[in-house]
């Protein structure tokens, strides 16, 4: 027996007990990483927040979703400011951009208010993910097309290009606290649902607003608000 064969207990290379020994891809991800794109990790951290919120978005348990080690992940992504705005990114990139009237026609209105209910159905679909989109900056591609496909709205319709950008910006504003007043009726409907638990004791003047405290109701009076604000906005052209 040679000293090689001594050193590798005659296995031709292989570990005691018969198993060959784990090679590393040439890329140097484990295999489990395998197959990670941007989009999947994206996808999988928007299902995680869907179901318990941004708090319970780990590294940890994103790769645990994913079925990787969470090393894999910054592979395709920088950190998780990265990942949150890949999520961002996400959701935006399905809401349809808003499609600005003839130019000077005076439809303005009606393109804003489209436009408005489309992404306050995010807020809907996704309360739990929706506070990524009201408060964090936007700065992915499909955010910031979303932000100038606005501001060509309000051009469109006959504002000059600063009043354009302000029109935006006080709509945005609107349905960004709008969505979050949604989203969290949302979730505390979902966390009453199936158990019971009275509400807050009310004061004696919303007390006597109590059949206007549902979700439905919210839903009416922030229609009524931006209806409000569309006209408002008219002003500043």
């Amino acid at each position: 027996m040679t000293r090689a064969q001594r050193n590798d207990g005659g296995s031709g290379g292989r570990k005691r007990g018969g198993r060959e020994p784990r090679r590393r891809p040439r890329d140097g991800r484990s295999p489990r990483g395998r197959g990670l794109t941007r989009e999947r990790i994206a996808a999988a951290a928007l299902a995680l927040v869907d179901a318990e919120g941004t708090g319970a978005l780990s590294a940890r348990r994103l790769a645990a979703a994913l079925g990787c080690e969470a090393m894999s992940l910054y592979h395709h992504m920088a950190g998780k400011e990265d990942i949150l705005d890949a999520v961002v990114e996400g959701l935006l990139a399905t809401l349809p951009a808003p499609r600005p009237p003839r130019s000077g026609s005076g439809e303005w209105r009606s393109a804003a208010r489209s436009a408005a209910r489309a992404y306050l159905a995010l807020a809907e679909a996704h309360p739990r993910a929706f506070v990524l989109i009201a408060t964090r900056r936007w700065r992915t591609p499909a955010a910031l097309r979303l932000a100038e496909s606005s501001v060509a709205l309000f051009q469109a319709g006959g504002f000059s290009p600063r009043a354009a950008l302000r029109a935006a910006r006080t709509l945005g504003a609107y349905l960004n606290g709008a969505g979050l007043a949604t989203a969290a009726w949302r979730v505390d409907a979902a966390a009453r649902r199936g158990t019971p638990a009275p509400g807050p004791v009310l004061p004696a003047g919303l007390a006597r607003l109590a059949a206007a405290s549902n979700e439905k109701a919210v839903r009416a009076d922030l229609d009524a608000g931006l209806e409000a604000l569309l006209e408002a906005i008219g002003t500043m052209a």
